[in-house]
């Protein structure tokens, strides 16, 4: 028997402070279901974040209920807002690692299609192939690939960890790393643009993901982990002249420590080749492993073709699990199942 679902929008601007209170016992029932600690303190603390995530980013959340139980938080939100050739809305899954089934889906497009009357196209998520129906079903495009790897930490190559750490004060006399849990506010622009070059620099842009990071994007991101009690682990170098040519960072739940991802280790254009990465994951793993002895699993996500990232993980002991795509199905695709054109 096929599954039947059920979506509720949230609707932030007048939830009553009983609203507020049932949508958070809602999230607590989802979070049980899949034996993750809620990152909310109280329905205050959800309310404050939605009502940010509403405000500051236009996103709108969804409640979605299968076979009449509580099972997902589903989130939209607009990207290249400015651009009205590439705007489209993606769906933000809660858990990407679920698969949206059919059924979910059909009741997610006149959602979408009400959502933002000018987005092309809407994103979905596969991870391990669990959504790639899409993409001969609705004629989905395929966005973006990159290749996910694990680390189990008792598995990691710890001599070559060392050797690295090592070796990179005497090669880098001159260099300086820094470690943050939060990025200082004078040095979020500059942080910002360096983010914003490395990833216009990645071998292939995602046509999903909007390459242009903020000081604004920055600090809203640290003040919403706060408030979740999640952590950013942040490691920079900086050269002769303090300038920012490198970097790394980590997110994590502090309540849930045993699984963490690392995101975004990259080295300005003028300092690649160097040895930088291996200085900068070295120093981060080691500071993960004194400060969280329960991590069991560091997670990573590499472009196919950037094969210089995927061997030095490899080297640190990393696997490959997985493929994670990004679809868009056209707006036109989902008004033609919806029978709204022909």
């Amino acid at each position: 028997m096929a599954n039947t679902y059920r979506v509720e929008k949230v609707d932030v601007p007048n939830y009553t402070e009983e609203d507020w209170k049932q949508y958070f016992e809602f999230r607590l029932r989802v979070f049980a279901q899949q034996q993750e600690a809620s990152p909310f303190a109280s329905w205050r603390d959800l309310k404050y974040l939605t009502l940010n995530s509403f405000q500051e980013k236009g996103e709108h959340s969804y409640m979605v209920w299968k076979n009449e139980l509580p099972e997902r938080i589903i989130v939209l939100s607009v990207v290249f807002k400015d651009d009205l050739k590439r705007r489209f809305t993606t769906i933000n899954n809660g858990w990407n690692e679920d698969k949206i089934e059919v059924n979910l889906l059909r009741e997610l497009f006149p959602i979408f299609i009400n959502f933002d009357e000018y987005s092309n196209a809407l994103a979905l998520r596969s991870k391990n192939g669990l959504n790639d129906y899409v993409h001969e079903k609705y004629s989905a495009k395929l966005a973006s690939v990159a290749k996910q790897s694990e680390l189990n930490i008792k598995e990691a190559n710890i001599d070559k960890i060392n050797s690295w750490l090592l070796e990179a004060p005497v090669k880098f006399p001159d260099f300086e790393m820094r470690f943050y849990d939060e990025i200082p506010e004078e040095m979020l622009e500059e942080y910002a643009a360096m983010f914003t070059q490395m990833l216009k620099d990645m071998p292939a842009n995602s046509m999903i993901d909007d390459p242009t990071v903020t000081a604004d994007v920055i600090r809203n991101r640290q003040e919403t982990f706060k408030v979740k009690d999640y952590g950013i682990y942040s490691y920079l170098v900086l050269n002769e002249t303090s300038e920012i040519i490198a970097k790394t960072h980590v997110s994590f739940k502090r309540k849930s420590a045993q699984r963490m991802t690392q995101h975004m280790t990259g080295v300005k254009k003028e300092y690649r080749g160097l040895g930088l990465s291996k200085w900068i994951k070295a120093a981060m793993f080691k500071k993960l492993v004194h400060d969280f002895p329960e991590l069991e699993i560091l997670r990573t996500e590499t472009h196919p073709d950037n094969h210089a990232s995927r061997e030095l993980s490899k080297q640190m002991g990393y696997k490959q699990v997985g493929t994670s795509k990004e679809f868009l199905i056209e707006r036109t695709t989902i008004l033609q199942h919806l029978g709204q054109v022909k």
